[in-house]
């Protein structure tokens, strides 16, 4: 009797983790660059999970389950797997601003945090005070290369995690830029004399002359990318990261976010009722075991 409560317990915990999921991605439909989560489940099987005894004599203290074996099944029940993101790309809206700027393609943008490097395919860029160029949020964004002049070195398609380089500060270890390689590939546009412009392949101009390349980074596995942000990315694994070969920029554009409002109302009602299901479940299990505790107890 006890063991179904267990499985409505289990199901109702894990209902309550889609609600909560579904919730955030509505509250970031219009989020720039936002990729909704989802939710996956596994079965939880004690019979599978527990570790082969070789033997019918029960380690520790004796149980009840000990006399009357259920093989498992009072252990049988769902379980939240984990959260992943959808890269889907998100539609593109035009804005004209000189500094929007949109990627066509699996890429991100590199940029710099507090926290280390971490990717973004947030485009709306800004002038801080010091002329660097930053996201909304204060980041800086990243240059392809020291100094951001992609044609002072050769193979700017490489990723910079990838190269091995003695100057403007940059040194590489474990495929990891150091504090001052991040530093120097800060793109600086104090003195750009005019209007600026940008390349489909990340090329900052102003009046026809270079500027600086904005690095754009593609992952071989785009799930093993970790959201640490509502828009902001980290990847732990440098083998990962690849050269930025399928994609494109667009400016004066921005990508919005890629959840459909009208898909996730549909899934937070179903996940509501399915929380209220496996809440009625337990209190049905909690009435038969109270009567079993109170009337059969009496014949």
């Amino acid at each position: 009797m006890a063991s179904g409560i267990w499985n409505a317990t289990a199901g109702a915990v894990a209902q309550s983790q889609v609600v909560d999921t579904v919730a955030n991605n509505l509250a970031n439909a219009d989020t720039l660059g936002f990729k909704k989560d989802s939710v996956s489940f596994r079965e939880y099987l004690a019979l599978e999970e527990r570790e082969p005894t070789g033997a019918d004599i029960p380690r520790g203290p004796v149980k009840d389950k000990h006399f009357y074996p259920l093989d498992g099944r009072d252990q049988s029940f769902v379980v939240v797997d984990g959260t992943y993101s959808n890269f889907r790309p998100g539609p593109l809206k035009v804005t004209n601003a000189m500094l929007d700027v949109a990627i066509e393609g699996p890429g991100f943008f590199e940029v710099s945090t507090p926290s280390g490097i971490r990717y973004t395919r947030q485009g709306s860029f800004k002038l801080a005070t010091d002329g660097r160029l930053v996201t909304s949020d204060g980041f800086p964004v990243l240059a392809s290369q020291p100094g951001g002049l992609a044609a002072e070195l050769p193979n700017t398609a490489q990723p910079v995690a990838n190269l091995q380089l003695g100057q403007g500060g940059l040194e590489t270890q474990g495929g990891v830029s150091t504090e001052a390689g991040i530093a120097a590939r800060f793109i600086n546009l104090k003195d750009a004399a005019g209007k600026l412009s940008f390349s489909p392949g990340g090329d900052i101009y102003s009046g026809g002359e270079l500027l600086a390349k904005v690095s754009v980074a593609e992952f071989a596995d785009p799930r093993k990318l970790r959201k640490v942000g509502g828009a902001l990315f980290e990847s732990g694994d440098p083998a990962n990261l690849k050269a930025a070969e399928g994609s494109a920029i667009r400016q004066g554009m921005l990508e919005g976010s890629n959840v459909n409002p009208v898909e996730e109302m549909t899934s937070l009602i179903r996940a509501n009722r399915l929380f209220e299901q496996d809440l009625k479940a337990m209190k049905t299990y909690g009435e038969l075991m109270q009567r079993e505790a109170n009337d059969i107890g009496k014949l």
